[in-house]
Parts: structure tokens; sequence; C-alpha cells
């Protein structure tokens, strides 16, 4: 038996208060007569359902569809099925996990009003950190000794260098936003469809994650018209200058406007959980005045929008220099912050959504949290209709969902997690190895179905897919399967013992599960690096040409045009058809396409017998239509439901019906 929320079996996908909703499940015949019942509840904690009898829509040789039909309100439902089986005389429960079996149900939901764009379902992202991107003005560059930062000059380095691991905070490459513009032809030819930005608002940082002014673009990433000889001043000037700051988000507009030329969105980095110390409103540093800034004065208004621990205000995990932002005791925070989530999303910046950074932690209590972020998230959107919210988060956001809080997350839980344990047994900072998870087929399934069933609706199909991140070691290193960092294994152990083949292997998976798939800036090269600072090296452009790098990118290429070549892998429904050690196939399809997927990660070939009358196929022939490796044999026939054959060792491929 099979349902989910896909346009196959429910409809319309953004439901809203009024529409008919209709829900469908797929029941298989080889159990005999059945009889369907829904289970449907308004109550959040409670057992106490209605249930009605499903009508039988369709039958084929496979599957009894049944269906039930009926008019949405204005509350949040809960659904679950239950099959009554005649034959056998046996009542199943079917929930979003898939058949109950000795586990709690956990529901279907539908979430009135839920809406997300039609362009964020399985977009292609392209994640980049603006100063290891592409210097596309020098004259923007941050000088070295420019200012002190955590107690130490702000250090130029050239681009070929590697970052320090203990001073990655305080060095600079030089990469901007104008670097960016030259390079989004680059971006577009590789099938691009959705840059994310790491922050780029005024900051001291490299990473920019401590903003200063979040109502401009940083110069150092934009424009310097404004500048001073005096080493002392440079700083501040080219900070606080207008024209600095006013030239700086003309060029922010551009490059909106450019990359909306090649059908590129622009998605910005909200890190309004914290300011930092740099901040007007703390002004540590007297960058805007003697007197200005509770640093200086805790008399001041201003002193409400921070948490207090006696004379010191909190900061977010205890570093002060990203001072709390206060949203339990006065609105002026709240409206302030979503002024400037509304201010980049419309005219003249036309932004086209937000990340937010530790969306989870803002505030203080989980009531505090999810209402900001719904209040957040509809200003944003009646500013900007099409704008998408998507939040760093690392557990279930099912709440946040259901709350209107957010459209959907970083996919930790659904990609770079269990892909991750499932390929190479790493933990995502390459701190931590469990050989255990490797070809772990019934935990990685277990996994994903606990992650899809807490993503409910579209935003199953919008949340972002990565392997890589500025947050955690590049793919490639994790492929390594070594325990380290380049504080203790050093800069060249992460580039040593790549597994290319399971390389290859973790992109599929990414560009064929449910979620929005993403390139973390040099992904597409194979890039290495260890986590924070060194998965932050520079894009290698002069090397882009050598074999390995080539050879990378054409694959990805390739990946990328294969699924932009068909549909069903933005959106479809997915089943899981077979799985052993190290072996698993799944089935995506619509009612236009049906393709399976077939992945090896042993070290030998897998003969296999995979049953594909569960995707309605009895007999007839498949057709490679993708491969991570050159294979030989192209075809595979079916018979009585059975699709034989064999994977060579650490290979993937995707089969289509002939």
């Amino acid at each position: 038996m099979y349902s989910d929320q896909s346009k196959n079996f429910f409809s319309p996908t953004n439901p809203k208060i009024g529409n008919e909703i209709t829900i469908k499940i797929r029941v298989s015949k080889k159990l005999g007569p059945v009889s369907g019942k829904l289970y449907l509840s308004t109550q959040k904690h409670s057992h106490k359902y209605k249930h009605s009898i499903m009508k039988l829509e369709k039958e084929n040789e496979f599957y009894w569809y049944f269906s039930k039909k009926f008019t949405l309100t204005n509350r949040l439902i809960r659904y679950h099925f239950e099959l009554d089986f005649i034959k056998i005389n046996r009542k199943i429960k079917y929930d979003s996990q898939g058949i109950v079996e000795k586990r709690p149900i956990e529901d279907f939901v539908i979430i009135p009003d839920f809406e997300v764009p039609d362009w964020a379902i399985g977009t292609i992202y392209y994640q980049i950190f603006p100063d290891r991107f592409y210097n596309g003005d020098p004259s923007n560059d941050p000088v070295s000794g420019e200012y002190i930062y955590d107690g130490e000059p702000i250090k130029k380095k050239n681009w070929d260098e590697l970052p320090d691991p203990d001073k990655g905070h305080i060095e600079f490459y030089g990469g901007d936003l104008k670097g960016i513009i030259d390079k989004l032809d680059y971006l577009k030819d590789l099938g691009i469809e959705a840059i994310y930005l790491n922050p780029i608002f005024v900051s001291p940082s490299p990473h920019k994650y401590d903003t200063q002014d979040y109502e401009h673009i940083d110069p150092h990433l934009g424009v310097i018209v404004e500048d001073s000889e005096n080493l002392d001043e440079k700083y501040k000037v080219r900070t606080t200058s207008k024209k600095n700051l006013i030239e700086s988000d003309k060029l922010f507009s551009n490059l909106v406007e450019e990359a909306h030329k090649r059908n590129i969105k622009i998605i910005l980095d909200g890190v309004f959980n914290h300011c930092g110390s740099y901040h007007k409103w703390v002004n540590e540093y007297k960058i805007y005045g003697e007197n200005e800034g509770i640093a200086n004065n805790k008399e001041l208004p201003e002193s409400e929008y921070f948490y207090w621990h006696g004379e010191e205000y909190e900061g977010w995990w205890g570093y002060k220099s990203l001072p709390k932002l206060n949203y339990n005791k006065t609105m002026l925070v709240w409206k302030y912050i979503s002024q400037i989530g509304e201010k980049w999303v419309k005219h003249p910046f036309n932004a086209d959504g937000w990340r937010l950074d530790v969306a989870r932690d803002l505030g203080k209590g989980k009531r505090i949290n999810k209402t900001f972020w719904r209040y957040f998230r509809k200003i944003v959107k009646k500013a900007n209709k099409n704008a998408l919210i998507f939040a760093e988060d690392y557990e279930s956001p099912k709440e946040w969902i259901e709350s209107l809080s957010w459209d959907g997350i970083m996919n930790y839980i659904g990609s770079m997690d269990p892909i991750s344990y499932y390929l190479t047994g790493m933990e995502k900072h390459n701190d931590d190895f469990k050989p255990e998870l490797i070809g772990n087929s019934e935990w990685f399934i277990k996994q994903l179905k606990w992650a899809w069933s807490q993503l409910p609706l579209n935003s199953k199909y919008i949340s972002l897919n990565q392997l890589s991140n500025h947050d955690h070691s590049r793919w490639a290193t994790r492929t390594t399967k070594k325990i380290g960092r380049a504080n203790t294994l050093g800069h060249k152990e992460a580039e040593f013992d790549i597994d290319w083949d399971i390389f290859k292997i973790g992109y599929l998976m990414v560009f064929t599960l449910p979620g929005a798939p993403g390139l973390y800036y040099g992904d597409e090269i194979g890039l290495p690096g260890w986590t924070d600072p060194d998965n932050r090296r520079t894009f290698p452009w002069k090397k882009l040409h050598e074999n390995l790098y080539q050879e990378n990118l054409n694959f990805m290429k390739n990946m990328i045009q294969f699924y932009k070549e068909h549909d069903v892998l933005r959106n479809g429904s997915i089943e899981f058809l077979s799985w052993d050690k190290g072996f698993i196939v799944y089935n995506i399809w619509d009612n236009k396409e049906n393709l399976i997927v077939i992945i090896n990660i042993n070290n030998f070939t897998y003969k296999f017998e995979i049953p594909v009358w569960l995707s309605e196929i009895n007999n007839g022939k498949f057709k490679i239509i993708y491969s991570t490796k050159t294979v030989t044999e192209k075809e595979f026939s079916v018979y009585d439901g059975i699709l034989e054959g064999d994977i060579s060792g650490k290979c993937a491929i995707v089969l289509q019906k002939m």
C-alpha cells in the first residue's frame, strides 16, 4: 500500500480554506479484498478521530485506488488510513511513515493556506560564500591591519593561499558581489536555478554572521567610493560612508537583476537571532561615536533589545561578539527585523527569499520563536508573495511548518546526515565515524521515511538538500572516512584518498531524493576541505582546466541536465522497492514518468531481482538513462513483475521503462 502528499495522491498541493481536498491511497490486490477508511482529527494531541469510508475510485491488475473528498475548513487536519483485509481478517493502519507496526501513529498533516512558491519546488541551488568565490573588484578588498577583530589585526591573503586553521575568522581573500556577477554565465551554463548567498550585510568578519548593519550591503563586498589613507580611520569610513553604502546596495540590486535575466533566483542569509558587537545598537568598538550603543551607555533605550545577565549583555553561546537579540521584551525588535526581511525582497532589491540562520535559537521559548517567525513570514510574503523562507534546522521542523512559520528547512534530517552516514559512515564535521551505518539500508530507509513525515505538503520538495556547506566538511573529504580537521591532520590530508565513485553516488542521491538539490561553491569540481574554516577555501579558477576538476565538472553538468530533463524528480512520489546491505532501489513516478534508481555501494557486482510489479509493471524492458559509471549492459528485462540484472560495484543507475 502507498500514499503521500504529492500530486499523485493529494490535491490541491497548496491547500486553501474552502478547497475541495482529495486524498488517495493505493492498495495491493495480493492480499485479497479490502475496504478503506480515512481517519481525520483536528486535535493536535488527541486520539479523537472521525472516520469515513473511502470510495473505490479505480483499479488495475496490481492495485485498488481508494479516495475521499471533503471541504477544507480553517482547522489543521491530521489523517491516516485503516485498511481492512477481509481474506486474512486483519486491519492495517497506514500513516506518513508507511505501515504502522509497533510505533505511534505519525499522521499526515493538512495545513490550511500553507503555500510555497512554485519556482522553489525542486529548484537547483548554488551556495556562495562571497569572500571566497571570485574577486571581481580588487578596489574593495579589505586591507591587512585595517581593523582589529577578535583581538587581532585582520589579514588580506593571496587567493591561492589556504585558510589558517586557527585564524580563518580574521582572514580575507577579496571575493565580492562583482565577482558573482562576473560568474553568472558560468553558473547558468552549469544549470543553476537559485543562488543562496552567505551573509552580505555590513560586518567585520569574513563570514558575516555578526551583523553590523542590516540595512546595507558591506562595501567590502560592494563598492568603496570614499576611503581613508589613515589605517586607523579606514574601516569606519568604508563601512559608514553613505556613498559607499548606497552604491553597494545598488550593486546588489544589479546582481539580482542580472541573475533574474538568467532565470536565477537570489536567496539571502538572515542572521536575526543575534547581531554583532560592531552593530550600532552595541557599538563595542565605537564605530558610531563615543557614547552610542549599549556597550558605552547601558541606559539607552536599545538596552531592551538584548538579554542581560547583571551588567553584561548575553552573547549567543556565550560569544560576546554575538549579542543575542531580545524578542521576549519589546515588539520593536520584531518590527525592525521584519522590516529588514521585507526591505530586501521588494523593489528595488527584489531578492527571492531568506535562509534563516539558527532559526530555532531565536528568542527564548518555543512559543515566542514560532510566533515571531510566523509574523516575519507573513510580512515578507505580503511584500513578495513568491518569496521563499527556509530555516537552518537540525531537528523535526513539523511544528514550525504547521504554525506557518517556515516554508521548509536546510534538509539535514533528510539529506546530508542520512546520505553521509549511509555512504561513508562519517559525521558531517568528520568528527566521528560510524562504520555500522555504511550500507545499512534498513536504517537509511527508516531515517528518510521519518524525515519526510516531518515535512508536510510541499515543504518536502522545497527543503535544501546538500552534502557540503560553510558549516561542515566538504563532501569530497568526507568520502575519505577520516576523522580529523585541518589543525590535526593538515590541509593536504583532506585531498588524499577521496572516493570519487562514492562522491558521485552521493550527488545522484541528492538529485533523486525529494527536495531541492544544492551545491556548495566548488562542489561541482570536487573541491576538498575539512570543516570550518577549511571548507571555505577559495574557488581555484586558474586550475579549472585541470583534468580532475574538468571530469567532476562534466559529471555535475550531466547530472544537472539529466535532472532537468525529468520533472518527476522535482515532486514525484517515491517508494523503496528492494534493499540489502549496501544496495538500495527506489521508484520515482508521477502520471507521466516512472523511473527506478538502483544504487550499489559494495565493492562487488550485485545481482538483483527487483519487484517492479510494485511500480505497476509486469513485463517489458527498462533502459539505463543515467549512470555514475560507464556500463556495458544498457537494457534489463521484466518477467512476471520481476526486474533481473546486475550492477557494478560502487555504481548507481537510473532506469526508465522502454
